[in-house]
């Protein structure tokens, strides 16, 4: 038998062979995970603008008006008896599997304040939602045929 001596790379090439593939991986990698996240934040944001829908409806049943800033939608939700009796028919489950009332104030992404106006000066009182993160919106001011759907619907 012959005897031939092993191939001896350098440590430094090993090394750097070691990071061009972790490099390669991280590259492949992070890009699905940034979709994944911007689709599970999108996800939430619709679930949210859907309950302060349910709750700018029910409120509208109960006074006749919207309410044009979520802070008081919030605190209504919370103390309302009636609305606290109903919230499990009222209200999806976030993605958590629960719904909390303070989770409609903020959208998941950017943690900004879901936008809400209201025009209540025309026959037909309307209102709009608007994700801060421009995952949707919910309702429209300027067409009354638009009132209470959800732009991803």
């Amino acid at each position: 038998m012959i005897d031939r001596p092993k191939p001896r790379g350098s440590l430094i090439l090993k090394i750097v062979i070691v990071l061009l593939i972790g490099v390669l991986v991280y590259t492949i990698w992070e890009p699905f995970e940034i979709i994944r996240t911007e689709e599970r934040n999108k996800t939430e944001s619709r679930l949210r603008m859907a309950n302060l829908r349910n709750a700018q409806m029910a409120y509208y049943a109960q006074y006749q008006t919207y309410q044009s800033d979520v802070d008081s939608l919030i605190r209504w939700i919370k103390t309302d008896s009636l609305v606290v009796a109903k919230q499990d028919s009222i209200f999806k489950p976030l993605s958590g599997g629960e719904f909390i009332p303070e989770s409609l104030q903020y959208s998941p992404a950017s943690h900004r304040e879901y936008e809400i106006q209201v025009d209540d000066t025309s026959s037909t009182h309307r209102y709009v939602i608007r994700c801060p993160d421009d995952f949707g919106f919910v309702s429209d001011l300027d067409d009354v045929s638009q009132l209470h759907r959800a732009s991803w619907e």
